[in-house]
């Protein structure tokens, strides 16, 4: 949907370059004299569109205009796709990040010079007053606030739309303006606490993500070849590559989540109009949105050019004109350490046995307790921790051990391995805890009997390990090295697989990480003797331990989404969509 891009002009009085447009002409009854935002070097000016969109670059360099008119154009192009989508439903965490937009923007304008505490006592109190007659209120069940709210933050909210491109359901902007309404009562509170005179650092703040908002493309045409798959746009050779090579589906999912990511950049996905500038464009847009190296080369670049080697390979694609660019910015100097610390891993293991403060399902009351400690002990990642069946659970000689297998749902390069269980674990009860709930799972609700767990692409135990990093970073305050709060575990038991000695081979058969070059590592079995004798090299953590263990229930299976019957929609007053 990219159209022909003029370049900057010169504006003749005041030598100021600017960017102009033609707004597309399937767009254009719809578009013209709607009002949009555009950001041009940091700063968002509103513009009224007609036959054209025309926006100054704020600069008399011709070089300064050609950077800033290609950031220019990747925001018109998100624009026609705004209108072109119509109305979007966000998801919570997206609703909560545009809220935090506004929380950031108050507290930097303020916090500085915040005036008299009494003011913003009294506006939390006025506050917190107009929230207990909501609770009590029949609308309140239907998310529907009265127009006061609306009239308070409607322009807020409705700032944040333009500002994004967004068109939302009606339901997103009731859901936007109880978010925001959130915020303002987190930021009163915290203003009032700065015109105190406390500059202490302020921990509500992380409770908001960054923002991130993807609009989608529309559909690419019907199939022209190849069983069904479009071998001229990116999606389409991707399916066919899916369709004839062995990868996991779970990297497929990836490669299209970025794929998308770069089609919404872009305008389109025609394999035959993506140029090297477009890619460079895209890395800089990647970069400037902070995303690490490593996450731009491995993740999103990645992405592209296996799309594009496979239509070079296969279909005749002339090149590949992603191969040769990469993030090449020197790596970050480190922070501090990649796993947890003695104390953090002491305050986590301690935290287990008093639960959590929230009411979970069963399954993830035993996850929040068990799940942590065998992290602790084996190094395993969270999802192979939390898809882990109790038919899996093995004794050879006297020697229990854990078989970690892809037939419980994903593992790295769909290998299967044991890994020695060490004896503080046997001594919570560990044994005992898969014994008493089965062959099924233990931390996740079971799926119906036959369910192929491999073919999942989102398998319950992935909610089972953001259950898990959730309760460590908001109930227990603890900030996770990397933001990774499981895999943290990881690195820390790699750590003291150094300090103690473990031998390396064993460690890494057991991580599940073999080396790639060594043929040789791939000799032989590994005897639960070893296994064993290997892991019990780690010494116990010392934790104060209890009686208490969650309990062990069984939950009865739940049947797919796919599988349930259709709800019938709830009957509701149908509200105006609010547009950007």
């Amino acid at each position: 949907m990219v159209l022909s891009m003029p370049s900057p002009y010169k504006h003749p009085s005041t030598g100021v370059y600017w960017l102009k447009q033609r707004v597309p002409a399937r767009l254009l009854a719809v578009a013209k004299g709607k009002s949009v935002t555009v950001t041009v070097d940091g700063m968002p000016c509103t513009v009224k569109l007609g036959d054209y969109i025309k926006v100054s670059l704020r600069t008399k360099t011709i070089a300064e205009a050609k950077q800033r008119a290609n950031e220019a154009e990747a925001e018109f192009n998100r624009i026609w796709l705004s209108f072109e989508n119509g109305p979007v439903k966000l998801t919570l965490k997206q609703i909560t990040a545009l809220a935090g937009e506004m929380y950031h923007a108050i507290s930097a304008a303020l916090e500085d010079d915040p005036g008299e505490a009494a003011l913003w006592a009294q506006r939390r109190r006025e506050r917190a007053e107009v929230g207990a007659k909501l609770k009590v209120s029949p609308a309140a069940a239907l998310m529907i606030r009265p127009p006061s709210l609306e009239a308070r933050l409607g322009s807020w909210v409705d700032g944040a739309l333009k500002q994004h491109h967004l068109t939302v359901t009606p339901e997103t902007y009731q859901r936007l303006l109880v978010e925001f309404d959130r915020a303002v009562g987190d930021v009163a509170t915290l203003l009032e606490r700065r015109s105190r005179g406390d500059y202490s650092p302020d921990a509500v703040a992380q409770r908001f993500p960054p923002v991130e908002i993807e609009q989608r493309v529309a559909a690419p045409k019907a199939a022209k070849a190849v069983g069904g798959d479009d071998p001229t746009t990116l999606t389409g050779l991707l399916a066919h590559k899916q369709r004839t090579q062995s990868k996991k589906d779970d990297t497929f999912d990836k490669y299209r989540g970025c794929l998308k990511n770069f089609i919404a950049f872009v305008g389109h996905e025609e394999v035959g109009r993506i140029t090297k500038d477009d890619v460079r464009r895209w890395r800089d847009a990647l970069i400037k949105r902070g995303l690490a190296k490593k996450t731009i080369n491995d993740q999103y670049l990645t992405s592209l050019k296996v799309a594009l080697n496979h239509g070079v390979k296969e279909f005749d694609l002339p090149t590949n004109v992603a191969a040769n660019i990469r993030d090449e910015r020197d790596a970050p100097a480190p922070t501090g350490s990649k796993g947890y610390s003695a104390e953090q891993a002491k305050t986590i293991l301690q935290a287990t046995f008093r639960g959590s403060s929230k009411n979970l399902e069963i399954p993830y009351q035993r996850a929040l307790f068990w799940v942590p400690w065998i992290c602790a002990y084996t190094g395993l990642r969270v999802t192979e921790v939390t898809q882990f069946r109790g038919r899996h659970l093995r004794e050879e000689n006297g020697i229990p051990y854990l078989l970690i297998t892809p037939d419980d749902g994903s593992t790295k390069g769909k290998n299967a391995w044991t890994t020695g269980i060490h004896a503080h674990l046997i001594e919570l009860g560990l044994l005992d805890m898969f014994r008493a709930i089965g062959d099924g799972p233990a931390f996740y609700t079971p799926y119906p009997e036959g369910t192929d767990l491999k073919s999942l692409s989102n398998h319950r135990a992935k909610s089972a390990g953001d259950k898990i990093a959730d309760w460590v970073t908001d109930e227990l305050g603890i900030a996770a090295p990397g933001d990774r709060p499981s895999h943290a575990w990881r690195h820390a038991f790699t750590t003291l697989s150094r300090t103690y000695k473990m031998d390396k081979e064993a460690r890494d058969y057991m991580l599940g990480s073999r080396s790639q070059t060594d043929a040789r590592e791939g000799y032989g079995d590994w005897s639960p003797e070893v296994v064993d004798a290997e892991i019990n090299k780690l010494p116990r953590f010392d934790v104060e331990a209890s009686d208490w263990r969650p309990s062990l229930e069984l939950v009865p299976p739940r049947p797919l989404k796919s599988d349930l019957p259709p709800r019938r929609p709830l009957r509701v007053r149908k509200l105006r969509a609010k547009s950007a």
